[in-house]
């Protein structure tokens, strides 16, 4: 079996038009995140920092037969966590977050989103070639190389706002190979950048960095008026990276 590392980028646009960044991350090891705080609703920056801290705490090596059971009970704690808040500072009431996460353990991915937050995952062919293989627009069931069905087959329509007896977003489970590449963002990327663009990006040259770079460029140039934040992940064999540092720039 292939003994998988990672390396990763971040990078967040202040918008044309929008200031304030509402927007938070969580950046690996072995969970990564983008949450975007509701702007039409009053403390966003509250609500995806708060996401963001819950998740943090599941930030660790799981066995991968129990991936999908963590993931769901990290997103029950973040949504605990808003419902906290708001009981203590009811001034918040109403509050809330779009979140899109990956965790990953040995060759298996479990990836989950609620609201407008994005991933894009994208696959080397045989022939070095990119081809994106899902995406979360796409909200496909199901599962991809891996066993078993979605933990959930009932989605959460909206976002994390923490109202109790909310089900879980969907679960969607893919299996892993040196080579594959991640984007997890928020939505105001693939409505700045057209999506032929954003593909281009994504499925060409260069690390995680190079990636992250070029598609902060697009944002600018096509003056995305909103906050966007963006993660990307590559996974590579160990073995032939074995001199290199795991980093996020």
């Amino acid at each position: 079996m292939v003994n998988l590392t990672w390396n990763a980028a971040s990078r967040t646009c202040p918008g044309s038009a929008r200031r304030h960044i509402v927007d938070d991350i969580c950046t690996g090891p072995y969970l990564f995140a983008v949450a975007d705080g509701r702007r039409e609703r009053v403390a966003g920056d509250v609500a995806s920092h708060l996401v963001t801290e819950t998740l943090r705490k599941y930030d660790r090596e799981i066995d991968p037969s129990d991936l999908t059971t963590v993931v769901e009970h990290a997103l029950r704690s973040a949504n605990e966590s808003l419902q906290r808040r708001i009981e203590a500072q009811p001034e918040l009431a109403g509050m809330g977050a779009d979140l899109v996460a990956m965790a990953w353990s040995g060759t298996t991915a479990v990836f989950t989103d609620a609201g407008d937050t994005q991933a894009y995952f994208t696959r080397r062919t045989a022939g070095g070639a990119a081809e994106l293989i899902w995406t979360t627009a796409s909200r496909a069931h199901g599962t991809t190389e891996a066993p078993g069905a979605p933990s959930s087959p009932e989605r959460i329509p909206n976002f994390l706002d923490g109202r109790p007896h909310k089900r879980v977003p969907d679960l969607v489970t893919f299996r892993l190979h040196a080579g594959d590449r991640i984007l997890l963002c928020t939505g105001g990327l693939g409505a700045a950048v057209p999506h032929p663009l954003l593909m281009d990006v994504l499925s060409g040259p260069g690390g995680s960095a190079d990636v992250a770079d070029r598609l902060e460029a697009l944002v600018v140039e096509h003056g995305g008026p909103d906050n966007i934040t963006m993660v990307v992940v590559e996974f590579v064999d160990f073995e032939e990276h074995r001199e290199e540092y795991t980093f996020i720039d």
